[in-house]
């Protein structure tokens, strides 16, 4: 039809039931390809019945060999990336291969630099950490269409391939570490509400407190942004309720930073009035003023793991997408918490 564009490569996957990139080397014949025939067969009907005309020039494109793998983060200054930067790093030294770093919203503001950086063969996979926008599903989608195409620290979605942390586990230990030094009342400070990292650290916690009958309060979960502005917005929120908890559970050490800002501007003493632990364990952590109790995940891993799947052969994995559970979540005690008041914490004024 005039003006109508033709069925895509997620059209095919949506009606075959698979991933992007999973249709994208069944239709340009990778011979290195591992797949059940009943698998292929369904791929290539769906292909046929959508009419999918592939571009020729991409297939033979998506055969070269650049010598590069793109990771897209949301923030290139993000301390939290530095581990996660060099676990890719390491990994893409050790192929022979360079690491080209990007942020997705400047990417996502040229989309026509976009895609000549995934149509061109400029790069042979692409690390895509979503951080909740509206275009990362988009643009994810349309690079693994082009060539390999991962997730990072996500489960699948978009028909696009993940591998993500135990960020459930993490935030269970954290909440464990609470509970045991006493505390009944506990708030949660996530990120990005939307984020699959925070709904899955939510659910951690909420796994927490149900299996020990604790209530979770709606008044003392806030959900802002991943920086520390946010986590400073989200403490003065939380600050403002009629009765506080005892320890607020942060998804992560950015958003500590304001949060923890927040509560001395308050006169909140941390640990004496609130316990504070957050998930990540960076390097300046330690030096806070109190050093910040954390559960350390395995960055550097996450990093290295997800570019050995595009450069390797089992990109797709499992249906929910690839897990890192080794190493396992570690808990760093440091003096941010402690066991509770005897009183509770009453509205500031």
């Amino acid at each position: 039809m005039k003006g109508r564009r033709a069925p895509g490569l997620s059209a095919v996957a949506e009606r075959a039931g698979v991933s992007v990139s999973l249709v994208s080397r069944i239709l340009t014949g990778d011979a290195t390809l591992r797949v059940r025939d009943d698998t292929r067969q369904r791929v290539l009907q769906a292909a046929e019945e959508l009419k999918y005309v592939p571009h020729v020039s991409g297939r033979a494109l998506r055969l070269a060999k650049a010598g590069a793998i793109g990771l897209v983060v949301q923030d290139v200054s993000n301390p939290i990336h530095a581990e996660i930067i060099r676990g890719a790093q390491l990994a893409t030294a050790a192929h022979g291969q360079v690491l080209l770093l990007a942020d997705s919203p400047e990417l996502a503001s040229n989309t026509q630099a976009f895609d000549r950086l995934i149509g061109e063969g400029r790069i042979d996979g692409l690390l895509w950490q979503s951080s909740g926008f509206g275009f990362d599903d988009e643009l994810a989608s349309r690079a693994a269409g082009h060539l390999p195409t991962i997730l990072v620290n996500n489960r699948p979605r978009a028909g696009v391939p993940g591998i993500r942390l135990a960020d459930e586990e993490a935030a269970a230990l954290a909440v464990e570490h609470l509970i045991e030094l006493g505390h009944r009342d506990i708030g949660f400070v996530g990120g990005r509400a939307v984020t699959d990292i925070s709904v899955r650290r939510l659910a951690g916690f909420s796994e927490a407190m149900n299996r020990h009958g604790l209530p979770i309060r709606p008044e003392w979960i806030i959900a802002e942004e991943w920086d520390a502005a946010a986590g400073h917005a989200a403490m003065t929120s939380l600050l403002t309720r009629p009765r506080l908890p005892t320890a607020v559970f942060v998804a992560n050490v950015v958003v500590a930073v304001g949060a923890l800002a927040a509560a001395r501007e308050h006169g909140i003493s941390v640990p004496g009035d609130l316990s504070v632990v957050a998930i990540h364990d960076v390097w300046f952590v330690a030096h806070g003023a109190p050093p910040l109790t954390t559960v350390l995940l395995p960055l550097r891993e996450l990093g290295r793991r997800a570019v050995e799947l595009v450069l390797g052969d089992d990109l797709d994995g499992p249906e929910g997408g690839h897990l890192i559970t080794d190493p396992p979540p570690q808990l760093v005690v440091r003096d941010s918490t402690a066991p509770p008041r005897t009183s509770p914490i009453g509205h500031l004024r």
